[in-house]
């Protein structure tokens, strides 16, 4: 006896017409349908429905019923998902409201966007664990057919993760085909078709009465204000695109970035209903009762009628070899030429006891398979998160809608995907996902590696030295002791000692330093440059590189040097260093929104750092204050990482897109004497970028660019102090 499972039987209306189309067949009469859901209540009312179903037609069908996946798979050759994961509340009702807080209007939220997004991510875990737990028990070969949106994501990544024999199924085709005929005043007997494109984005390719084109049928009707007027969205999308889509004109008005998001008028213009899904959901929620108690009353009868759905047509030609023809949403195996390979597609598919087999249809109209693929970047992008765990690749789906793309921007994206991802996890629908760096597309464990760097601990005067003591400094993020053979390179004009070869070896968190000497050979006008060469992918080099000072002379007091940091072309603090009669004042602006204090090590977090030395070679670096930007308890600490709290007057003001800090530094912590000039240093780190680049340091007047692609600089800058100070 052959088994057929629904998995969500409980959305008893779509199980009722599905049932009935399958004992219709017959050739199903005798088959054994399974009934499956995790609401009992509503399983139980499935169960009465498919009894009276079989009861009804007079047909010998064994029907059962149980709230156990295993169980409902266990021997079946077919099993048809309709499952809703979270249902209308919660998880419909945060994919719409959240949105709506930050000013994006949807119409369905199912297919894509935000709402389809998460949908699918709630949806593509369970649907994976039926098709493996059909691969497991059910009987050999098994065919899943899969209705729950959204079609493409999900059929996409149970492809990926299983590779089960699967087709997904939508009405879109059919019932579409029935009212385009209708708005021409053809017989829909005599029309034929062809359709081809994604799931809710295909087109009418060819649209035939008789064999000829209908289409300047279809244009005529386009210019028939009563016509027009039921399929305004569609119409328009025909207009500019030459060809006829799917779905509905509330679905292709939240695909595209052309009708919502231009405001009120444009939404009347083309009557879109906004938040249509809700409405739906909740008239059938307040019919359910009703419903409920009609279906179950034992005196009622069922009525039973053949449905447009796929389903009982595919199975029964797999059965008996009756060859049928349905639209089928398959991998793309090279069946549109241009989308991406293996993607999922809708064409045509003709069925027999071989299966489904697919339609090779070749390239799309250019604009339809561009078109399309601005809803395959979301969902190729979902699909990822899905199976990898991803975090990232959540925020990188929404911000390729194109709806989503036109309405917000990428701070509001991310903060709304955060918001939706913790509340889908409150109510136990959403699995967890690897954390990112707060505010990036990058995710923690991709920026587990070793880091070595080349740093100065003291003043370099390019002009005035021979040669340059450097240090590397290197840490192990990993978790495995690291051991390699590395190459520290200058440019032209300077030279390593060793020639720059060396083993690094780190244990697991370790951090070293080793001094390095650079000898200065002949001139170099660009100034001095040391990088590594390394070719492990786990360990980021970064380099140093320092510039020809620049001397800004200071003739009174107060008068100010405005300075800015930059990370490439970026600024990311801007302030003014100035002499006052009793020492310097340093006030900075710095943009950190992602800060992060850690008192023990400084290095790993967001502070601002200066520098400050005499021109005498001999002395050392003189002092290099740290900043921890920490509201509640703001520390100054010096090179040497001792606290200076006390010593310097320190404002500091933390928000979330930074902070401000305000330092006077008495002459008396300075390694100059008054009339002397000062070498003066601004570094900060910033990790809401640096967390993204390898914990950037970002100094003055760097602004000479990039050094190799490596996003590190440490430049001194002298200040000459007034011989009246």
């Amino acid at each position: 006896m052959t088994k057929i499972t629904l998995i969500g039987a409980g959305s008893v209306v779509f199980a009722k017409n599905l049932i009935g189309d399958i004992l219709q067949h017959p050739a199903l009469e005798n088959v054994h349908i399974a009934l499956m859901d995790i609401d009992a209540r509503r399983l139980k009312v499935a169960k009465t429905v498919a009894d009276k179903i079989a009861s009804q037609l007079k047909v010998p069908a064994t029907i059962s019923a149980t709230l156990d996946l295993e169980e409902a798979c266990r021997g079946a050759k077919y099993a048809v998902t309709t499952i809703q994961v979270g249902g209308y509340r919660p998880s419909t009702v945060v994919d719409f409201e959240i949105p709506k807080k930050y000013g994006l209007k949807q119409t369905i939220a199912d297919t894509l966007g935000v709402g389809g997004v998460f949908r699918s991510l709630r949806t593509i875990p369970p649907l994976i664990n039926v098709a493996k737990t059909l691969q497991n028990v059910g009987a050999a070969d098994p065919l899943l057919l899969n209705y729950s949106n959204p079609m493409a994501m999900n059929m996409w990544a149970i492809d990926r993760a299983t590779g089960i024999d699967s087709v997904g199924l939508c009405h879109s085709v059919q019932g579409t085909s029935r009212q385009i005929s209708k708005h021409c005043g053809l017989d829909y007997d005599d029309v034929t078709y062809k359709v081809a494109g994604i799931n809710h984005m295909a087109f009418f390719l060819d649209f035939k009465y008789r064999g000829q084109d209908a289409y300047p049928l279809l244009f005529k009707a386009l210019e028939d204000p009563k016509t027009f007027s039921m399929n305004k969205v569609r119409f328009e999308m025909m207009r500019r695109l030459g060809y006829f889509v799917t779905q509905s004109s509330e679905h292709q008005a939240e695909y595209n970035p052309y009708f919502i998001h231009h405001g009120d008028e444009m939404i009347e213009k083309f009557d879109i209903p906004i938040d249509e899904y809700i409405r739906r959901c909740e008239s059938i929620i307040a019919t359910w009762e009703k419903t409920e108690a009609r279906m179950v009353n034992p005196n009622a009868k069922v009525e039973i009628k053949k449905s447009l759905e796929y389903g009982s047509e595919i199975i029964n030609s797999c059965e008996t070899g009756e060859l049928s023809v349905i639209y089928g949403n398959v991998p793309n195996t090279r069946l549109i030429t241009n989308l991406p390979e293996g993607c999922c597609v809708e064409v045509p598919c003709l069925v027999d006891k071989q299966g489904i087999q697919p339609t090779h249809i070749g390239d799309l109209p250019p604009q339809l398979a561009a078109i399309c693929q601005t809803n395959i970047n979301v969902q190729a992008l979902t699909v990822e998160a899905a199976l990898t765990g991803k975090r990232e690749h959540i925020y990188h789906a929404v911000m390729s809608d194109p709806h989503t793309a036109a309405t917000l921007t990428l701070d509001q994206i991310w903060k709304m995907c955060d918001e939706m991802i913790e509340q889908h996890q409150k109510d136990g629908v959403l699995g967890e996902f690897s954390p990112t760096r707060h505010n990036t597309g990058r995710s923690v464990d991709s920026l587990k590696r070793v880091v070595a760097k080349i740093e100065s601990r003291k003043a370099i005067d390019l002009a005035d030295h021979d040669s340059v003591e450097l240090v590397l400094v290197a840490e192990n993020e990993t978790q495995a002791p690291f051991d390699s053979e590395i190459q520290i390179m200058t440019c032209t004009g300077y030279s390593i000692e060793n020639e720059g070869k060396m083993r690094l070896s780190l244990g697991i968190d370790e951090r070293i330093e080793i001094p390095l000497k650079v000898q200065r050979t002949s001139g170099n006008e660009d100034g001095l440059e040391v990088w590594i060469e390394h070719n492990r992918i786990d360990c980021v080099c970064i380099a140093l590189r320092v510039p020809h000072r620049q001397r800004i002379e200071l003739n009174e007091l107060n008068k100010e040097a405005k300075i800015e940091v930059l990370f490439s072309s970026d600024v990311v603090a801007t302030g003014l260093a100035k002499p006052t009669q009793s020492g310097w004042t340093f006030q900075f602006r710095v943009s950190d929104t992602d800060i992060q204090v850690d008192k023990e090590r400084p290095w790993k977090g967001s502070l601002l750092k200066i520098l400050v030395a005499s021109e005498d070679e001999t002395d050392k670096f003189g002092k290099q204050i740290l900043v921890l930007p920490d509201p509640e308890n703001p520390v100054i600490r010096d090179r040497e990482y001792n606290d200076l709290t006390g010593k310097i007057d320190l404002e500091l003001d933390v928000d979330k897109g930074g902070y401000d800090i305000r330092l006077d530094i008495p002459q008396s912590l300075l390694p100059v004497e008054k009339g002397q000039p000062l070498l003066l240093d601004i570094v900060t780190i910033v990790t809401a970028l640096g967390d993204v680049h390898g914990k950037t340091q970002s100094s003055w007047q760097n602004s000479g660019g990039l050094s190799a692609g490596i996003d590190h600089f440490a430049i001194v800058i002298p200040e000459a102090i007034p011989s009246n100070a």
